[in-house]
This record gives structure tokens, sequence and C-alpha cells, in this order.
């Protein structure tokens, strides 16, 4: 498959090919098929499609048709009605309805929680009593913090100017400098950072490509005025959280027992990591922000701050303070 090709299960790719034979009487050819799967992002060759029909046809009713010396396939009209969902696609969704649940506070959570459900009530395989079974059987840790409240109209408004590709003015609730600003931002993306709906998107006042978390903004407006813009593309995940624009080589050297925290949950966070005699280097570009001290903080004694120099001096400062602390 290609680089960007879809990592699709068998009976999956079948469903698409039974969806897209039901939508044309006309009928496709094998390589019309290829193509159509293509601009899904679904690459594979001509033999596999022919092999495909092949299976299908034992269930469904597959036509084939000889027209001007050219093979066309077509079938009933089929809807998802009469799709049977295997016990592999069952155990899919349970699974994915047990991680939605993480974010049930959220429109696009619910709607999305709302879709399997319709899927499964249209399946003719299983009842729904078989598929709240599944779903018993995963479980995922729910998040002990506070949860992240976020206002639907809120988000239906972000959606909506990132699909029309207009600016929004936002009042927006820096957790760093604890003020509000007015901001117009071109928004280009939603993610979800450490469980939190953040907007992604060009920030006017700050001139830069910023992230805002969406239960941080207190109003919101979409403006007439479209951003004409190409939209980048993503360069990684962040580090720790959202805040803060300049970028600074870090260096961290973990001793003791965190180096083995660090290799077993916290490698992902890492530019590079090297075993070396004095202990495990961690290497990254990233904002220092608050959070980022933060996550340093908590490893105490067993890591040391090699670059930024000032990080250092700091950390420094606050032992001594610290042990002044307990001293009196």
């Amino acid at each position: 498959m290609g680089e960007n090709s879809k990592d699709i299960s068998m009976s999956q790719r079948q469903i698409y090919i039974l969806s897209l034979l039901s939508e044309n009487p006309r009928g496709y050819q094998a390589d019309e098929i290829r193509s159509r799967l293509m601009e899904w992002d679904i690459s594979v060759s001509r033999r596999t499609i022919l092999r495909d029909i092949d299976e299908l046809s034992l269930n469904y009713g597959i036509l084939e048709e000889e027209r001007d010396g050219k093979t066309y396939f077509s079938a009933d009209k089929y809807t998802l009605k009469n799709v049977d969902l295997t016990i592999q696609d069952l155990a899919a969704l349970a699974f994915t309805k047990e991680i939605l649940r993480e974010y049930s506070q959220l429109e696009m959570g619910k709607q999305a929680s709302s879709l399997i459900d319709k899927m499964v009530e249209g399946s003719a395989s299983l009842n729904r009593l078989q598929f709240d079974k599944l779903c018993g059987t995963f479980k995922q840790e729910r998040h002990v913090g506070n949860r992240d409240i976020v206002d639907w109209k809120t988000e239906r408004i972000i959606q909506n100017a990132i699909d029309s590709r207009n600016k929004i003015e936002i009042d927006y609730y820096s957790f760093s400098s604890d003020e509000t600003t007015k901001r117009t931002l071109h928004p280009y993306r939603m993610i979800i950072i450490d469980s939190y709906l953040c907007v992604e998107g060009f920030c006017e006042l700050r001139n830069e490509i910023r992230r805002f978390r969406v239960s941080r903004i207190h109003d919101i407006v979409m403006l007439d005025e479209h951003y004409t813009e190409d939209i980048p593309k993503r360069e990684g995940d962040a580090f720790i959280k959202l805040e803060g624009s300049k970028q600074e080589d870090i260096e961290l050297i973990f001793t003791g027992e965190s180096i083995r925290f660090v290799l077993e949950y916290e490698s992902g966070r890492a530019k590079k990591l090297e075993k070396k005699v004095d202990g495990l280097h961690f290497y990254q570009e990233a904002a220092i922000t608050p959070d980022v001290i933060r996550w340093i903080r908590g490893f105490g004694a067993e890591v040391e701050v090699i670059s930024p120099g000032w990080l250092s001096q700091q950390l420094c400062k606050e032992a001594e303070r610290l042990l002044g602390t307990y001293k009196n």
C-alpha cells in the first residue's frame, strides 16, 4: 500500500466495493473500481478487486455483463441494513464506542457514538443485546481530573468556520497570563491534546500559528471575512501541552529508576533518547511551558537539566527554597 493508503480489513474493503456497485446501474469496470477506491485512499491491485467481487458474489447479487468487449460489474441496491457486519466489525465498533466515552461531553463525541448505534441497529447479523455484551469486553480507565466542559455552540461555530474558511473572533482566557484577550483566528483544524479539545490556527494578535483550548473560549463570533492562505500541514504533536511559541533545545539526563520509567511510559515525548554512562539522555525541541517544567520537576533528583541553562538555574533556586522551607 502507498504511504497514505487506508489500512483496512478485507471485509471493510468489500463493503466499500459493494456500496460502489450499488450506486450505479450502469456498473463499473474493475479498473474504474480501483480508481474510485484510490480516491478514498484505498490502494489495491486489479487482481484483488476481482477476487473481492468473486467472494461478494457468494452472498450478494453481483451482476457481470459484457458490453463492447468490456466487463462491467453491478449490484442490487444495498444499504447498511442488508450488509452483514462480522463479529470482528462489531468488536471494533464496541471498542470505538468505549474510547468515545472519554469525549462524551463533546458534540462530536455524542454524534460519533450515535452513529455507531445506528450502524449496529441497522445490521442484519447481531441484535442490540449481543452488541451490548461485546461493549462490556472493553473498558477504558477514566480520566480522574476535571472534566473539560465545552459549549456545543462554540464547537459547532468552529467546525463551520473551518469548513467555510471563515475567520473567527474569540475572547480567550490564557491560564499562563491569567487574562482574557480578544483575538482574530484563522481556524485550520480541531485537535485533541491530553483529552482536551483545541482549535489550531493563525492568530492575528500573535502573528503565528497557535493552539487554543476550546473550553477557555468565553465568547466567539464567526466573521464574514474569509482567510485565503493554504492550510499548513501539522508538524508532529505537542510535547506536553499547547501554550508557548519560542522553541528551545532541551537536553535532560535521567538516572536511577526514572530511566526505566521514561523508557516504558515517556519515550514518545522524546525526539531522541541515548543511553550513556552517566544516564539516559533525553533530547527534544519545544517551548518551555509551565506544564513542561512541572513534568521535569516530577522526576525530582533523578533528572538533570543540561539545557537550556536558564531552566537548570531556575530549578536549582527552587531546590534551595524548598530546602530552606523544610529546614525552617
